[in-house]
């Protein structure tokens, strides 16, 4: 599986207004929930929000992979969010978070193996500077989608 098997333009928001971790976080469950990759919001961001008491889900440099399983998962998906103004996480530098890419997981074997995969090839593309910077500054999901497939 490949980051282009699971990037959808229509999951992914560019400029998004957020006061904080939980605002963000809800805006991006109802884009899942409206593109079908989700049947129900509440469950879905109790299994977020259970997987994130377990451990910091902030890479640092303003990063944040946000990621559970859940059963409410209808399609394996990485919802992604740009903000217009950095918000506190819990990160491992502390930096506010400005850019967030949001895993929907079914609860199941094979997408758990699939989960791991994306999350270690997405962990891998940000860990370059230069294409973290133009991730930061796309105009619009179509480029973000070539930017993150791109070689």
């Amino acid at each position: 599986m490949e980051l282009i098997d699971v990037l959808d333009e229509k999951i992914i928001q560019i400029g998004v207004d957020a006061k904080d971790k939980a605002e963000a976080l809800s805006k991006m469950s109802d884009v899942l929930l409206d593109q079908g990759y989700i049947s129900d919001k509440n469950s879905f961001m109790e299994d977020i929000y259970f997987r994130e008491s377990q451990g910091e889900t902030g890479l640092g440099h303003g990063v944040a992979i946000p990621h559970g399983q859940s059963d409410s998962v209808n399609k394996l998906g990485i919802a992604i969010a740009t903000l217009n103004q950095g918000i506190e996480w819990e990160s491992l530098d502390d930096i506010p978070i400005d850019t967030i890419f949001l895993f929907s997981v079914c609860n199941s074997a094979n997408f758990a193996r699939d989960h791991m995969l994306m999350l270690s090839k997405v962990a891998a593309k940000l860990a370059d500077d230069d294409l973290l910077e133009r991730v930061r500054k796309a105009s619009s999901a179509q480029e973000m989608v070539s930017l993150l497939c791109g070689d």
